[in-house]
């Protein structure tokens, strides 16, 4: 009898189950999934918190719930991420890096083009940022915050040396002499972690012209070119006159020791420099900034940036949901609200900065009323191939700039077989 009752329930369960699961789902039919955002920034800031000050604030305004996920290292979060781009599991949002950083997936088809929300946002943000997203006329991504690069300088030396934040080429080489007079290293510039060695490079080929710069990145102009031996020639001589501290240099805690200490008086690095100087000790009312005046004065006002990205997943269930975020955090009060969040310059021009220090209000500003033509900095605007080889010539040249000859023609021979192989 135990038995007979025992193969009843079972056979009442078998009925209702498939019952309760079509209830289930049509209960759940007319929930969306979150919009998940994946990235790899959990380290030290970790930005979680920040994405999810902003879920919070997208959820208010737009209505669709986010899901900032972190990934434990780099590494690992690029796998992952290119492992589910063509499936179901692709995410709605994604950190990532732009230009040549991002084409091998505009090339796979696994990013959604967002030309109509730059279209929609077009006089927000300066045509530098949306070309550093554009390929082929096509817009994919958007920034979520920028960094311009600029000279970092020490008060108290500027101030000992009775020396002014220049305003043309001449000015910035008479100051420079004047702290080499006074046994001060006027810049500081390392080879560690290879990265750091393109920033006098790019600095010198966008200020002989913008558009050079471009074009070289983007192989219309070779290394070769004589505007480009020019500015190789300009900072060779300037290692040659001491310009610079010595290519093992620790420009992270030391930097910012010498720096507070006079032994050097001024950095190139982006605006997220101050973060690292103040702190390691160096007082905020002691820092000053410029941005580097052109050599060539046909130029114009020049100015690198940084930007980070968020790219859109093509695959993503909810693609319009995400979307719509995208549209949102383009806009005016949505860059403000994350740029807030991390204290980085909002990539939108209309959104608010009184949440910055000063001094980086002051850069902005600069940078508006100047009418700086903004050029992606030499990391993402040039193919990743050529950017690898490039940074370690680049280092060589520092170490010894007798090798120049030796440079071009290798910088010329990676440059000529990658943009062969990409027309064919």
């Amino acid at each position: 009898m135990k038995r007979e009752k025992v193969l009843i329930c079972v056979l009442v369960a078998l009925l209702i189950l498939p019952t309760l699961f079509a209830q289930g789902e049509k209960a759940g039919a007319g929930k969306e999934a979150p919009v998940v955002l994946l990235h790899d920034k959990s380290g030290s800031p970790s930005y979680q918190p920040f994405f999810e000050g902003m879920a919070e604030i997208v959820k208010d305004r737009t209505g669709i719930v986010m899901e900032p996920t972190a990934y434990p290292s780099t590494d690992v979060f690029m796998a992952q991420v290119r492992s589910s781009m063509l499936t179901k599991d692709a995410p709605g949002l994604f950190t990532w890096w732009s230009t040549y950083r991002m084409k091998d997936m505009i090339d796979s088809g696994v990013l959604a083009e967002t030309t109509s929300l730059w279209d929609k946002h077009g006089d927000e943000f300066p045509q530098g940022l949306r070309d550093a997203f554009t390929f082929d006329g096509k817009v994919y991504g958007f920034p979520y915050s920028v960094e311009y690069w600029v000279i970092w300088y020490n008060k108290d030396v500027f101030k000992r040396y009775n020396l002014q934040e220049p305003k043309t080429w001449d000015e910035f080489t008479a100051l420079s002499e004047t702290l080499i007079k006074n046994k001060v290293t006027p810049l500081m510039t390392t080879v560690e972690g290879r990265w750091p060695t393109f920033i006098i490079f790019e600095e010198l080929v966008m200020g002989e012209d913008p558009q050079l710069y471009k074009d070289l990145c983007e192989g219309r102009a070779k290394y070769s070119d004589p505007r480009v031996v020019k500015a190789f020639k300009m900072w060779g001589d300037m290692i040659r006159a001491g310009y610079f501290t010595a290519p093992g240099t620790d420009v992270w805690a030391g930097g910012a020791r010498d720096f507070n200490q006079g032994k050097v008086a001024m950095a190139p690095f982006g605006t997220w420099y101050m973060d690292t100087l103040t702190s390691n000790g160096v007082p905020e009312e002691n820092i000053g900034a410029f941005i580097l005046p052109s050599h060539n004065p046909k130029a114009g006002n020049s100015v690198i940036t940084e930007m980070s990205p968020l790219l859109i997943s093509k695959n993503a269930a909810n693609l319009e949901s995400a979307m719509k975020v995208a549209d949102y955090w383009m806009s005016p009060e949505g860059n403000e609200v994350f740029a807030e969040f991390v204290t980085f310059y909002p990539a939108n021009q209309k959104s608010g900065t009184d949440f910055l220090p000063e001094i980086k209000k002051e850069i902005a500003q600069t940078v508006i009323d100047g009418e700086f033509n903004v050029s992606n900095r030499y990391w993402e605007a040039t193919p990743t191939p050529i950017c690898e080889v490039a940074v370690d010539q680049f280092a060589k040249f520092m170490i010894n700039p007798d090798t120049l000859d030796e440079v071009i023609v290798e910088l010329d021979r990676v440059a000529d077989s990658y943009w062969k192989s990409v027309k064919k």
